[in-house]
């Protein structure tokens, strides 16, 4: 950094301000009016919601906020026709090319996304200029295609003690979530290693694509 740019400690993710103030939405994401194969496809996108959409439009924000700039916090945005409509093609984000080599090498190089190999990888936001979208999704098992169509995507934000703090669009505001990371494997929620699931970490720069200087804002 040059210039005169504050040399003071980073603003950190804060969940309860720096995260979406609704909910994941789930119901009636798809705007498909035919053809049985783009419903289907519609259904595999956007049948959880727009949890990836919304951990990369959070992470994005924070990120390329200016320095000390105070913003409208992104808890007070409204859920409009227009922002789904943008969370909708960040959602998409996660199957563009770049992405998915970068989903597919970090998932093979962790072993399916070990716990252990992928938690050694992590970036957090506020302290890395690119850091990670948390993703859990499959590992090498039987249920891999199971895990695979109810992935779930997360912000990491914090280090503390065998706990990875996470905003997560499914509990908008709550400062208090975490990943257990355990000896054998993790825990989070509904999300198991024991029970067939993996972790990919996937950089903000993979998927960030041609988004430029700031993050668009639908209000």
């Amino acid at each position: 950094m040059t210039g005169t740019r504050s040399t003071s400690k980073p603003r950190s993710f804060d969940p309860a301000c720096d995260g979406f103030g609704f909910r994941n939405p789930v119901a009636n994401i798809s705007d498909r009016t035919g053809g049985g194969l783009l419903r289907r496809f519609d259904a595999f996108v956007y049948g959880r919601g727009l949890c990836f959409g919304m951990a990369f439009a959070a992470l994005f924000d924070f990120t390329n906020g200016a320095d000390g700039e105070r913003r409208r916090p992104l808890s007070d945005v409204p859920l409009t026709p227009g922002l789904v409509a943008l969370l909708r093609r960040y959602q998409l984000r996660q199957f563009y090319p770049r992405t998915m080599i970068s989903v597919i090498w970090f998932w093979l190089t962790t072993r399916g996304g070990n716990p252990g190999r992928a938690f050694d990888r992590l970036r957090l936001v506020g302290e890395t200029p690119d850091p990670c979208i948390l993703c859990f999704g499959p590992s090498f098992n039987r249920r891999f295609f199971y895990c695979l169509a109810r992935a779930h995507s997360v912000v990491p934000y914090r280090v503390e003690e065998g706990r990875v703090y996470v905003y997560d669009p499914n509990y908008p505001g709550e400062r208090g979530r975490f990943v257990e990371v355990r000896r054998e494997g993790f825990v989070y929620d509904g999300f198991r290693s024991l029970e067939g699931w993996g972790i990919v970490l996937l950089p903000l720069s993979s998927c960030s694509g041609s988004i430029r200087a700031k993050a668009r804002r639908t209000g």
